[in-house]
């Protein structure tokens, strides 16, 4: 018989179970399952006081960092993912915590830039003493932090939202580091995807996307799925600008002479909202079709009609009148807030409930009041669990296999949606993502 201590050593999987008709409290009280890579499930109860070796003492509280805009054109973006923290924070309190600890949110501004980023970080770990940090939105952030989350390597480190693939494809996360969410190839091939079902004789594109890291990587990934898929496509343009830019008449004026059949961008936050305004008064949208990347957030500042917008998440998918965790989640996000969540509420909580789970499940397998930061690495990197917006599959190489939902804007909302299954649209571990886009 293999042992919770075996199964662990063998690199089995770790499954969060989600009972029929489970809503949002059955998950955060819920207890863990492990399931063997042969398809053994072993229900694994938080150990007790009397069983548990005494290795890992109990906590009092937890401190959770949290690193977010609050403040600057990005709290647009960074406000609902604090929001969503603070509500599930709220909710797994009242459920008793995590292990019994309950959860102390250490919020910090992720204004300022990498650099700041970078000393923020090595505040809440080297002398805020956080048990946990989650963060960032920036992918420049994430690309800084990550190097020295991992040369520090005291602290379980989630980046819940920024979407560069250099995170993965250039081995950043490794140790203490991982990512909650999916990756500019989830992105871009998904969007990629979805175009050519809606239009498959579409000849001519051109890009315009902000002019770093994730801007490029985005238009790369959408650009080459595409080309894959459809070598026949012609790339008119490829036009870049500075993040959080104001004024988009240069680029519009250059989208129309150019008059391509679609426009990607993968604007956020503040940029979005701006070239939505700027394009729809300038007559664009009647012109070319945009494939909005990450656009979910636009549906509430004005989408036009008929543009094709990648979520990566959706308030409406699951369909909460059949997923209850969705449904419990929007209707009490709704209640506080009043609004419905958008996509960074759903990454931040796939961050929140990862931490959750991962904790509470190494404790349960290595049978200890409290888990070491190893034990808590070795079952995060090997997790499946429930969230929100979708089931979210961890990998050895740190990083969430997520899908995405895609659709058409109709009325603030999306119509013909559907899911892109994570399978669908993203590399296996260990290839390459540019190998295997040219493989599509």
């Amino acid at each position: 018989m293999v042992s919770r201590r075996d199964v662990l050593k063998i690199g089995a999987s770790f499954v969060v179970g989600l009972g029929l008709g489970a809503g949002l409290a059955s998950i955060i009280s819920g207890r863990p399952s492990a399931a063997s890579q042969s398809g053994t499930t072993t229900s694994l109860s938080p150990p007790t006081s009397s069983s548990a070796t005494q290795t890992g003492q109990r906590k009092e509280v937890f401190k959770l960092g949290v690193v977010t805009f609050q403040t600057g054109p990005a709290s647009i973006f960074g406000v609902p993912a604090l929001n969503a923290a603070q509500l599930l924070v709220d909710e797994i309190n009242k459920a008793g915590g995590i292990l019994g600890a309950q959860i102390q949110l250490v919020v910090r501004d992720e204004s300022g830039g990498p650099d700041k980023m970078v000393a923020v970080y090595k505040e809440l770990v080297q002398q805020v003493g956080v048990d946990a940090y989650i963060g960032l939105i920036s992918s420049a952030d994430c690309l800084a932090v990550a190097p020295v989350a991992e040369d520090i390597g005291t602290t379980l480190t989630v980046f819940f939202d920024c979407a560069t693939k250099q995170l993965v494809d250039q081995g950043m996360m490794k140790k203490v580091a991982f990512r909650t969410g999916g990756t500019t190839v989830t992105d871009g091939v998904s969007l990629a995807k979805y175009v050519l079902e809606v239009m498959p004789d579409v000849k001519t594109v051109a890009g315009l996307n902000q002019d770093y890291a994730y801007g490029h990587d985005e238009w790369d990934d959408f650009k080459n799925a595409l080309l894959a898929m459809k070598p026949d496509v012609q790339i008119v343009g490829e036009l870049f600008t500075p993040l959080f830019t104001s004024d988009y008449s240069a680029q519009i004026s250059k989208i129309l002479d150019l008059a391509p059949d679609l426009l990607h961008t993968s604007f956020w936050g503040p940029d979005l909202v701006n070239f939505i305004k700027q394009a729809s008064a300038r007559g664009l949208f009647q012109k070319v079709k945009v494939a909005f990347a990450r656009g979910e957030f636009g549906l509430s500042q004005g989408m036009p009609d008929g543009q094709i917008v990648e979520g990566p998440d959706y308030h409406a998918f699951p369909d909460p009148r059949a997923y209850y965790v969705n449904r419990d989640f929007v209707n009490a996000y709704q209640s506080r807030f009043g609004s419905a969540p958008s996509y960074p509420a759903y990454h931040m909580a796939n961050a929140v409930l990862g931490v959750k789970y991962a904790i509470e499940t190494a404790a349960a397998v290595e049978n200890v009041a409290w888990p070491d930061l190893s034990a808590v690495i070795h079952v995060f990197e090997r997790l499946a669990y429930p969230a929100p917006g979708q089931y979210i599959i961890m990998t050895p190489n740190h990083n969430a296999m997520e899908g995405a939902v895609v659709g058409v804007s109709k009325g603030g909302d999306l119509e013909k949606f559907k899911f892109m299954y994570p399978a669908e649209v993203n590399p296996p571990v260990g290839v390459p993502s540019t190998q295997w886009i040219k493989s599509l």
